[in-house]
Formats: C-alpha cells, structure tokens, sequence
C-alpha cells in the first residue's frame, strides 16, 4: 500500500549538522570540568614479558603530578571489555594495568596531572624493568603452541561446531577455496575519550563517553570498581564515527578509576597512534571451505574452518567467530553445513568489534568462494547465484526463525539490468589485455541483520511526552554513531504526530534517565528503537486525541490531526491546538500527558544487498582504480533516502580501504607496529570514490518502522568480495588474500607469466 508522508521517506540533513559545521558540538574531549586532571598511559615497548619491577618516584615527584596508576595499586579484577552486562558468557583475562604484558602497547601504569604536558613527561619518568618471554606473532605460531602461554586459559578456543544435516553424506563435486584478511584498525574521525567524575562525599561517579552502550560501561565499572550501579551514570556524548571501535570498554573503566582515587574528574584522550595500537582492531582471518556442487551446479554441503586472530585478549572473539556461522546460510539453499570457529591469542595489539560483525567476513568468505567457483565452472557469477538463492521468507535452518520477504532475486535481476552486466562482459571480453590496463567487473550479493531477535533477548523502552507547548520529550537509549538515527527518530515522531521534528526533543543515551537497554549493535536501533518510538507515538497520539475530544465536546474517533493541530473532521474548522490540550489534561490534573512503551521484537528480517563494481588495474604498478559501483539495497522503507546514500558511500571507501591498502604491520620480530599514524598508514580517500549509483528496493517489512529494516552495516558486508571479483576477472587470477596492494598483484602477475613460460618450455 503507498502511502505519502510528510518527513518519512524525505532527505533531511543529520539532527547536529549545524552544529558541526559551525564547530559549536562539544564531543568528550571538548568537556573542561573545576580541578580536571589529565591521564597519560605508559605502554608496553616488548610484545610479551613479566614486569619484575616498577619506580614510580621520579614521576611523583613531579610537580603537577596527582597520582600513578599501576598494577600495584589498582583493583586486579579480571574482565572482558567485550561484556555489556555481567551475565553475558566472556572470557575474562584483561585487567585494568598489568606485570605481565602480551603486545606492544599494553597498559603497565598511567599517570593523572594537572595537564596532559606534565602527565606525559611524567609517563618518561616511570622505570620498569621487564623480563622479556618468548612471543607469537600470528595464527600459525600461536596454534602450534605458545612457548609460554599468554593466558591461564582461552588462549585458544575452539567454539562447539556448528552444523545441521550431514556434509559427509552430501553429493556433489567438491570445490575448495581459501580466503585471508588483514589486521585494519577503524579510522573513526574522533579518537577515542573518556571523562569520569567522582564524587566521594556522595559516593556517586559520572561518566562522560561516546560509547555505543551507555549500560555496557556502567555494567564494567560496577564490577571492576565494587561500586553500586545506582551510583553511576554515564552520558554518551556526540560520537564522531565508531565503526565498532567505540563498543568496549577501554578507556572509562581507567579514568573511573583515576577518578575515584584522586577525587577529581580525570580526562583519558587517546592520541591516533594509541587508538591504533590500544584499542580494537579489525580481525586477522583464515579460511578454508569446502562446498559440494551438484551437476545442476546447486550447493549440496558446506564445511567451512575459520580462524580469527584475537590479539593479546580475547574479548569479544569467540562471539564474533560464531556470528559468522549464523550468517554464513541466510543468502544460499545450503541443506548440510559444518562450520568450525577457532580464535587464538597472540601477542599482538587486541582485536574485536567491526563494522557488520560477521556478516562481512561470512561474506567474503561465501562470495570469494561463488565468484571462484563461477569461473572454475565457466558460469555466469549471477547464474550461479540465481540457481541457490533462499526464496522470499525462508526459515534460517540455524536459530529458526523467518529471513523476512527477502528480494535476493529481485536485487540480482534489477543489478544485472542497472549495471548493464552483459553488455560490460561483452564489451570487457575483446579488450586487449597485452596493453598496460585491464579492466575487470565483479559483484557479490549479501544479507545481514536487524536486530538480536532470536539469538538473544532483545526489546526497546522509550517514554514519549507532550509538553505544555505542544512540544515533545523522547527518552530513549539511542547511541547516533554521526550516521543519523537521532534525526530518523525525530521524524518518525514527527510523522505520527504530525509536527515538525525540529519541536521534538530526543538526548541520546543517559543512565540517570534511560531503561536498561542492549546498546547500538547489531544494526538494530532502527528496527528496534524506532519500531519502539513509533509505537510510543501512536500511544501518545491516541491520549492526545481523548483528551482533545473531551475538550471539544466531541468523540475521538470524530476527530482528525494535522500540523499539531485536533480538528472535528466534519467541521475543520472547529478545533484545538496541541498545546491547548496539554494544559486542559495539565488543569484537569488527573493525568500526564506520556506514555512509556517497551517493543519487543519478534522477527529479524535479512536486509538483502546486492554490489555490482567494475576495476581498472594498472599491470605496470599494480594500482588499482573502481570506475564504477552499484549498490542494490533492499531497505524496506529508506526513511531518510539522503543518510542511507551517505551510508553507502561510507561502506564503499571502507570497503575499498580492506581491499587495497589498508594494514597495520607489525615487524615481524618484535612486534612493534610500523605504520601506526595516519601518515604510514593509507586509506582510501574521497578523491579515490568511484562513480557511485545507489539504487534502494523498498518492500517493507511488516515489523519495521515504516516498513523499514537495517543499513548501517549491511552495506558494507559485501564489498570486499565485488571489488576482489572485478581484480581477478581484470587479470584473470585467483586472488584472495588482503590487502591487494600493488606489491601483491605485481608479485601474482609475475607468477603467472612464470606459469605461462613454463607451460611454453614444457611444450617445447
């Protein structure tokens, strides 16, 4: 049914915009609180070793100097910096400071001072002695065996498998492949602070971060610090970027703490170099899956190994590896699977949280293996795919539970059309490929997430309020990454109200005034917070529109709405304004004008996604260029069409990052990071963004806001695996491994004109 609204479905600029381009937006690091102190870390310069010793005098001494922080003198609980809340099933191995150091960068001591000048010259004046131990640098080394082990337990955690059916019993010839990534660190533009504020007369700590769930870093400051979580609120303050980087907890609980023992506020702001080698990176990955192929060419079996190299800690790991296993059958008829997740500790900086959490390893992983799997069997990469794709509400063989209307051949049909894919192959075919250019086309196709729903519980409070203005108040536990779901809030408001979202009022997360709510992850704030405000929002208007016709002398169901306005729908011209309702209930005094509403979750629909790119490679220095993308994206409802095209392009330079150039490098035999700074260490930037065409399928979903389902991150899942496709049909190769810097396409280019010259000799 078409309907036609007043802001959904309109392209609206994000809710600070204004504030962020007059410079006037206070972030975390812009906060100057009476008698601030300033925290700097001292960090491991070894990869693994024992602290046997550590002077801290010369820093005390120091004039301006507060205190040092160390493992000496601070709590020795252990934690994961992964757990939102204290139930959740986590390896617990990292503890605030440590004597016993696993990469370079860990955390042995910090100092608090009057200014982050002296707090750093004090950090110079700290003496550790370290004992140096053998380390393990990658996946390999750490699963032969550690020669000492970094971790009591969990070095190595082999998940349960995963599987359904039989693989052994499947038919069908067997097609193997295997894919590698790189460790990447996030680039969100804001690096990482926390302030905290501790109050000891009251016992009660404050808590300022842009984090991604507010509940998350009360819950680890409570456990880490034995304080009650009734005396702890953190604010999240406006967030510039976090790409997941910003989901754990790692700097609040240190301030916190500082906090607590100084009885002063303490700022902890991380420098770029420090966020790259202290906070989370990106998983290091190895793949090797095996897939059973009928003379049909339809999938039989799956069985797939997967290896994520966690870091120096755990954290949130395992969980990660897992989630590719739930998303690795929500695309393709796979009737036997077996997956196989191993995550490893090694002494290298710590790895966890990243854009679409599994979706886009299981994508490229999935789709590297298709595109393979297409040439090796001389298909059409599309016809291969329309042979296996799941049909419209098909039921997740994993977890139960429906994938929604699912248009995974309505994208495939409207790319191959929009991209003009048969006319580029044609075209591409008879290019000359002795010159010094090839181009190459390649897509891949992906679903992803919107929401926990069934994996955990998931479910959203809000509380909607009329003031007496005719204004609204929206409590709600909303963490904007800058990306804009604030403003997606305000006009769903707005909508159902039928006022201009600008009169509506939404702070983003607080602990002192939200429910306990699950944090922005797993692409579910608009599904499930916004499905909340919408449903708050009916109930408000439904309130409103009782007390208007006790008002009016009229019944409600006689009564329309518009531009915040009651009108006898018979006699338009006879009505009241929002505001006049709100001080008739207020003078009635028998009720507030407010509704609290939790939504819970019943579905999950899979956001399809469908990534068509064409890439010219330069074969005398290995650069490559995308000249053209499509993005096919299945949204249900694109509530505001101008953020979600943003979103997209977001994905694409990330994407394009992974695929050519993007690595934090460690020197191999000390583990030192070598290009930690953004002066070595290269990103795609806008200048290198392609011509980009974002074409948006909108079937809306029965449970989302409008109709609508997740963005964020499904846009970015299948991006690797287009752009490594249109690489190897440009060259015809059988690259897999990341990044594809030109040293590498150099490298597989005189492979195979060694091949081709062997293959001369020998028939010589």
């Amino acid at each position: 049914m078409d309907h036609t609204y007043t802001y959904i479905g309109r392209d609206a600029p994000v809710n600070d915009a204004a504030a962020k381009a007059t410079g006037q937006l206070a972030y975390a690091a812009d906060l100057h609180l009476p008698g601030m102190l300033y925290m700097k870390l001292l960090l491991s310069p070894v990869a693994h070793g024992l602290v046997r010793s550590l002077d801290t005098s010369a820093a005390l001494a120091l004039p301006g100097v507060a205190a040092v922080l160390s493992f000496q003198n601070t709590p020795s609980v252990k934690y994961n910096r992964g757990r939102v809340r204290a139930t959740d099933e986590a390896p617990d191995q990292e503890t605030l400071f440590t004597d016993h150091v696993r990469f370079v960068g860990d955390r042995i001591a910090a100092v608090v001072a009057q200014t982050p000048e002296i707090a750093q010259q004090a950090v110079s004046l700290l003496r550790a002695d370290i004992q140096p131990l053998p380390p393990v640098f990658n996946l390999a080394q750490a699963l032969e065996g550690a020669p000492v082990p970094l971790h009591e337990r969990d070095d190595i955690i082999h998940l349960p498998v995963v599987s359904y059916g039989d693989y052994a019993s499947a038919q069908g010839e067997e097609f193997c492949h295997h894919t590698a990534t790189q460790r990447v660190s996030h680039i969100a533009m804001e690096t990482h602070c926390a302030v905290a504020d501790y109050t000891p007369a009251t016992g009660r700590m404050t808590v300022w971060t842009a984090t991604q769930s507010v509940f998350g870093v009360r819950s680890a400051i409570s456990t880490i610090l034995d304080l009650p979580m009734s005396r702890i609120r953190v604010i999240k303050t406006p967030m510039g970027g976090s790409f997941g980087c910003k989901q754990e907890m790692i700097l609040e609980p240190l301030a916190a703490c500082a906090a607590k023992m100084t009885g002063r506020p303490v700022m902890l702001h991380f420098s770029r170099s420090e966020v790259m080698l202290c906070t989370m990176l990106k998983h290091p990955l190895e793949s090797d899956i095996k897939v059973k192929f009928s003379p049909q060419r339809t999938i039989t079996g799956l069985q797939l190994h997967c290896r994520l190299d966690a870091g120096a800690y755990q954290t949130v790991s395992p969980d990660y590896a897992g989630s590719i296993s739930k998303k690795l059958s929500w695309v393709y008829n796979i009737p036997h699977m077996e997956y196989y997740g191993t995550t490893v500790c090694t002494n290298t900086p710590t790895t966890g949280s990243y854009r679409g959490w599994g979706g886009p390893e299981a994508a490229i992983i999935m789709e590297n293996m298709m595109n393979a799997a297409a040439r090796h069997f001389s298909m059409d990469p599309i016809e291969l795919r329309l042979r296996n794709i799941l049909p419209p509400y098909a039921i997740s063989r994993i977890n139960n539970f429906s994938l929604g209307n699912l248009p995974l051949e309505d994208a495939l049909l409207l790319g191959r059309e929009r991209f003009a894919w048969e006319e580029r192959k044609a075209r591409l075919a008879v290019q000359d490929r002795s010159g010094r250019y090839a181009r190459g086309i390649g897509m891949a196709l992906s679903t992803h997430t919107s929401g926990y729903f069934p994996r955990k519980g998931d479910w959203g409070t809000v509380v909607v309020k009329m003031e007496e203005d005719g204004s609204v108040c929206v409590n709600c536990n909303v963490h904007d990454h800058g990306c804009g779901e604030v403003a997606v809030f305000k006009a769903i408001v707005g909508e159902v109200l039928s006022i201009s979202p600008e009169l509506v009022d939404l702070p983003e997360g607080d602990t002192a005034y939200n429910a306990l709510d699950n944090g922005c992850y797993t692409s579910r704030s608009i599904y499930v917070l916004g499905r909340a405000i919408l449903d708050a929002s009916k109930k408000l208007l439904e309130q409103l529109r009782r007390n208007a016709g006790e008002l009016l002398g009229c019944l409600p169901e006689q009564l329309s709405h518009k531009d915040g306005r009651f009108f006898v729908t018979k006699q338009p011209q006879r009505g009241c304004t929002y505001s006049q309702v709100a001080y008739y209930v207020a003078d009635k005094g028998t009720e507030a004008l407010f509704v609290a509403h939790t939504h819970v979750p019943v579905s999950n629909p899979g956001p399809v996604a469908a990534h068509f790119a064409e890439v010219e490679v330069d074969t005398y220095t290995g650069l490559c260029q995308v000249i053209d993308y499509l993005a096919v994206h299945d949204v249900g409802k694109a509530l505001n069409p101008a953020l979600c095209r943003g979103q997209v392009g977001s994905a694409l330079q990330q994407g394009m990052g992974l695929v050519f150039c993007e690595e934090l490098k460690l020197d191999p035999k000390t583990g030192r990071a070598l290009n930690a700074d953004l002066q070595r260490y290269h990103v795609a930037r806008a200048y290198d963004l392609p011509n980009l065409d974002v074409l948006f399928l909108e079937k809306p979903d029965e449970e989302g806001p409008f109709g609508a389902k997740s963005v964020g991150e499904s846009c970015y899942v299948p991006v690797a695996p287009a752009l490594i496709a249109a690489v190897n049909d440009a060259l015809d190769l059988e690259l897999s491994t990341l990044p594809l810097e030109p040293a590498h396409i150099l490298s597989a280019l005189d492979d195979k004109q060694a091949q081709r010259e062997k293959g001369r000799d020998t028939k010589l």
